[in-house]
């Protein structure tokens, strides 16, 4: 039976890409497996490559303290990443390499049925779409939309890499994390599809 430590399982001896000749540890995703949130990364990073968990470094604590200040404490939501090894210093993960990874996204993803999801950078936005048939382009076109596709709202988002390279992204980065934290609130308060759709502008994704 499918599970999320199955799941690990088969991300640890996963020999699908070339990224698993330069890892340390792969990286599995973490967290509470009914979470109505999810968000996903692009790649582990030097920390979680040593420690075989998502955002640990610099960009966790980033990520941690968003999460804390809209009411969606770490242990609350589940996290996974788009690559689960670390690729070459300084480069993104390529297109095959996503693709590669991505049906351990969408395993995760059936079993926690997230409501609210949040892909953080071009890989992760990229990696969700392979899942969900869905070209959701650049997150620099697409960080300002919320997209439903089913039963499940998407939040694209700046990765918090991007926000520690270029400060005077901090404030977007705030800004999208309390838009998510009122739409939860609405959507949870039971408020209509006519008032979510004026108020937000949800485009929906057949």
């Amino acid at each position: 039976m499918l599970s999320l430590s199955s799941i690990c399982n088969e991300i640890k001896g996963c020999k699908k890409c070339d990224l698993h000749f330069s890892r340390k540890t792969a990286v599995c995703g973490v967290g509470y497996e009914s979470a109505s949130v999810m968000v996903i990364g692009e790649a582990p990073g030097s920390n979680e490559d040593q420690t075989g968990i998502p955002f640990v470094g610099r960009s966790g604590r980033l990520l941690d303290k968003m999460l804390m200040d809209t009411n969606m404490p770490r242990e609350s939501v589940y996290i996974s990443n788009a690559v689960r090894c670390r690729p070459k210093v300084g480069r993104a993960p390529k297109i095959t390499e996503i693709r590669k990874c991505s049906p351990f996204l969408k395993d995760e993803l059936n079993i926690i049925g997230p409501r609210f999801i949040i892909p953080m950078g071009n890989s992760a936005l990229k990696s969700l779409g392979f899942v969900l048939k869905t070209d959701f382009g650049r997150v620099s076109e697409a960080w300002k939309k919320i997209y439903r596709i089913n039963d499940m709202f998407i939040f694209p988002q700046f990765h918090p890499a991007a926000i520690l390279r270029n400060p005077k992204l901090f404030h977007t980065m705030k800004d999208r994390f309390d838009l998510i934290r009122n739409f939860r609130e609405d959507f949870e308060n039971n408020k209509s599809w006519d008032y979510l759709n004026e108020k937000y502008g949800i485009i929906k994704i057949s």
